[in-house]
């Protein structure tokens, strides 16, 4: 999906993923006009043969304006996981704030998630933050839920779950959200571990 944003212009994109063969989901942003904001977000859950690409590259060519990327991935059964986002701040594109954010939850030791985050900035007054995680359910969670009588597939389900939930917490629509939920924890429960 290729964007240019003019003057006071807002884009907001979600996507979600799950499973299927390679798949690959591109964002290309353009900041033109003062002022504009984009928030980019996707959720992805594979399993086994599964090959997931999200590319984001996200261009500041005017001032005051606001970019979000918030991906998250959830990997099972060798599945692969990518993200390569980059925010570009031309000089002229003072007072930037930009944000962007990439997670993978691996749930067994055959699945991989790559990631590169990138922030290239040539102007001196942004805010600008990336960061990236990859990482197994976190154990203490884990035995917190289930020493409180949750059955430990339930337990791993709802931290799946709330692992993915940053992502979809940027749709604004709250229908579209709880539909998005209600997606996800069929899917999580269809492929519980």
């Amino acid at each position: 999906m290729f964007s240019r944003l003019g003057e006071k212009s807002t884009f907001k994109s979600f996507t979600l993923t799950a499973n299927g063969r390679p798949t690959r989901n591109e964002q290309i942003v353009e900041f033109a006009g003062a002022e504009a904001v984009a928030h980019v977000a996707g959720a992805c859950l594979g399993d086994g043969d599964f090959h997931h690409d999200d590319t984001v590259f996200i261009t500041h060519g005017a001032p005051d304006c606001e970019s979000r990327q918030v991906y998250k991935k959830v990997l099972r059964k060798g599945a692969v996981g990518v993200f390569q986002g980059k925010i570009l701040v031309h000089a002229i594109a003072q007072r930037t704030d930009g944000y962007q954010i990439s997670q993978g939850l691996l749930l067994d030791e055959d699945s991989q998630f790559l990631t590169k985050p990138e922030l290239e900035i040539y102007a001196d007054d942004v805010k600008c933050s990336h960061g990236a995680t990859c990482g197994a359910v976190d154990e203490e969670a884990l035995f917190y839920l289930t020493s409180r009588g949750v059955p430990r597939g339930e337990a791993t389900d709802l931290l799946v779950l709330a692992f993915v939930d940053e992502a979809v917490a940027e749709i604004e629509d709250e229908e579209l959200a709880a539909d998005v939920r209600d997606q996800l924890a069929g899917w999580v429960a269809r492929h519980r571990t």
